[in-house]
Parts: structure tokens; sequence; C-alpha cells
């Protein structure tokens, strides 16, 4: 049977432009999803499309510009991002968990010995507490970070060297691998020529 070709009046024409009402919505996902291992790295070293001899934030061409002056006063100027991410900085975690736990307990056990009457001593001991041990837990971590950049310097050298060494060895196989090959030719070549010059009648 032949089916229905009629159009209906309630579907729009084909010419009729798409409007964003007509489509479904996409809703904002509830989680943060991790980004991928190319996005991180965008995010640490930048976009890879920007020009290369351009200073990430710059604006002057290393190659040939003047760079920006920097004085002391840079040191103090405060960006709105900084709040945010000072916490980020290397080490500082670890720095500020171990000075709360010690100030903490330095000013808890203050507290205990000394009694109601000792509840301003107390406090003074915990922020120093706090403050003494993260600067202390600031600097170890600093050094260890330090000695593992030294470390992973002297890997990658050692590792360069060992590359470089491989090479020479491969080089000095092919060369052999060369002269056995052209010595093995030449034993032929001589062994050709004594066969033809035996059997040779003129």
């Amino acid at each position: 049977m032949a089916e229905d070709t009629r159009k209906s009046n309630n579907a729009p024409p084909n010419d009729a432009p798409v409007t964003d009402e007509s489509l479904p919505q996409r809703r904002k996902p509830k989680h943060d999803f991790p980004t991928t291992q190319a996005g991180k790295m965008w995010e640490a070293f930048g976009n890879p499309a920007e020009p290369v001899n351009e200073m990430p934030g710059g604006t002057y061409n290393s190659a040939g510009g003047k760079p920006k002056e920097v004085t002391w006063k840079s040191a103090f100027e405060w960006k709105s991002g900084d709040a945010k991410r000072w916490y980020k900085a290397p080490c500082a975690r670890d720095a500020l968990l171990v000075g709360l736990g010690g100030g903490a307990t330095v000013g808890g056990v203050t507290a205990i010995i000394g009694g109601l009457k000792s509840m301003g001593r107390a406090a003074n001991f915990s922020v120093a507490g706090f403050v003494i041990l993260s600067l202390g837990q600031y600097g170890w971590c600093e050094s260890r970070r330090k000695e593992e950049a030294k470390g992973m310097a002297a890997a990658v050298i050692g590792m360069k060297m060992l590359q470089e060494k491989r090479q020479r060895e491969k080089e000095a196989e092919e060369a052999k691998a060369v002269a056995a090959a052209a010595e093995a030719e030449r034993l032929k070549e001589e062994h050709r020529q004594k066969q033809k010059s035996s059997w040779s009648f003129w």
C-alpha cells in the first residue's frame, strides 16, 4: 500500500531555522571531571599554539624585545588570584599541617599543666609553636626538594651519558660490520680473480 505523503499542518517547514528553544538544554555537570594529561600540560606550560619567543603573560618578544623592568616593589604587588593559591605553593600544605598540629599540641599541653590561669600563656605558646614548627617543616621540605632536584639533574646527565655511550657502541658495531662486509667482498673478489686466472687458457 502507498504511504500517506500529505504534509501535516503541525510540522515546521524544511527551510525554517532551528531555534535554541527547540533543542534540549544540556545541564551543567554536578561534579568537576578530572582534566586530561594534555589539559594539565596546557595549564602548566601554556598553549603550544602561542608564539614560542613570547614569555607567558609577557608583552615582549625575547628574541629582540626589551623586558619589563622589575623593581623591589614588584615583590609586594598583590594580584587578585594570589589569595586563592598561596597555599598551593610547594611545601606550604605540609608546613601548615605540621604547624597546626604542633601548635595545638604545645598550647594544649601548656593549658593542661598550667590550668585555667595559664590560658593566655597557652595561647602564646600555641602561636609560637605553630610559627616555629611551620618554618622548620617548610625549610626541611625545601631542602629535600633541592636535593631531589639535584638527584634528578644527575640522573638526567647519567641517562644522557648512557645514551651517548650506547650510540658510540652502536656506531662502532656498525663500523665493524661495514669493515667486515668490505673485507668479505675483497676476499670474494680475490677468490674470483684467482679462479678466473687459473681456468683461463689464453
